[in-house]
């Protein structure tokens, strides 16, 4: 006797061979509000599987919303956006000894949210303070507590901490959400800005991905310099120690992580301006 599965062109199994419990990543369904300023976020009855609290362990242990959890960011409170610009706020459920709780964190902050480790949460406190990127905030603090990714919200506030706009995109993390909006070049181009971006000014990487800036100044015999900045860091630089005969190009290249601000400066402005987003 032999099992013949449907969908898969005739596939068949010996009837010895043994089938694993089919098995699948779920979206978790996830929901964000704005109101008087505030903005919630709330995640809808699922169940989660979290990593042990023992990182030498990899037992698992499964936890369950039951009704409706929430968490509020206060009126006030900026999680480190950017008046006017994009930002990535990523909803994170967490395992306080078996019950869930939601915690919040601009992902442009730079956490390491792979869920290999444990994170330790500080308090939103209800009163318009919770303003750092990097910092992930919960209704109670928790120290040392598994996590799991459970959605990501896009959103532009006029004014960072008043949010009066609703999001943008709500994306319940399941399968490889998460992954993609993180990973550089996929769905990303290059695009040639040299006509629409300034030198000495700073923009924003608001794409929710890491981008490469890829700067060519303009030829110059007169040792110009080019540099390119991220977050308040030189990241890229070149500059030539010595006049030459006939003029050359230098050229600069830096990645910017999503959320950080970049700026470029040059002694000869530029002749291409190019970046990968």
């Amino acid at each position: 006797m032999a099992i013949t599965i449907s969908g898969t062109s005739g596939l068949t199994f010996p009837d010895s061979t043994v089938l694993p419990s089919a098995t699948f990543s779920p979206i978790y369904p996830v929901s964000a509000s704005v109101s008087t300023g505030a903005m919630t976020v709330t995640l809808n009855p699922c169940s989660l599987a979290f990593r042990s609290t023992t990182l030498g362990s990899g037992a698992t242990s499964t936890a369950s919303v039951t009704s409706p959890i929430t968490m509020t960011v206060s009126s006030g409170s900026t999680l480190g956006t950017i008046n006017a610009t994009q930002s990535q706020i990523v909803i994170l459920a967490i395992n306080n000894a078996g019950t869930i709780e939601l915690a919040v964190v601009n992902l442009a902050g730079g956490n390491n949210l792979d869920e290999s480790t444990l994170i330790t949460t500080t308090a939103e406190g209800g009163a318009g303070a919770a303003d750092s990127a990097s910092t992930i905030y919960s209704t109670t603090a928790r120290t040392s507590v598994a996590f799991r990714v459970v959605g990501v919200i896009t959103s532009t506030q006029t004014t960072a901490g008043t949010w009066a706009a609703a999001p943008s995109t709500i994306q319940g993390v399941g399968g490889q959400a998460l992954t993609s909006m993180q990973s550089l070049g996929y769905g990303q181009t290059w695009q040639n800005l040299t006509g629409s971006r300034s030198l000495s000014t700073t923009y924003y990487n608001t794409t929710g991905k890491p981008i490469v800036v890829s700067v060519t100044n303009n030829e110059n015999a007169n040792a110009p310099r080019i540099y390119i900045t991220v977050s308040s860091i030189i990241v890229a630089y070149d500059y030539r120690l010595a006049p030459v005969t006939r003029g050359w190009r230098s050229f600069v290249s830096a990645i910017v992580p999503p959320g950080a601000p970049y700026s470029v400066d040059s002694d000869n402005g530029v002749s291409v301006w190019a970046e990968l987003r």
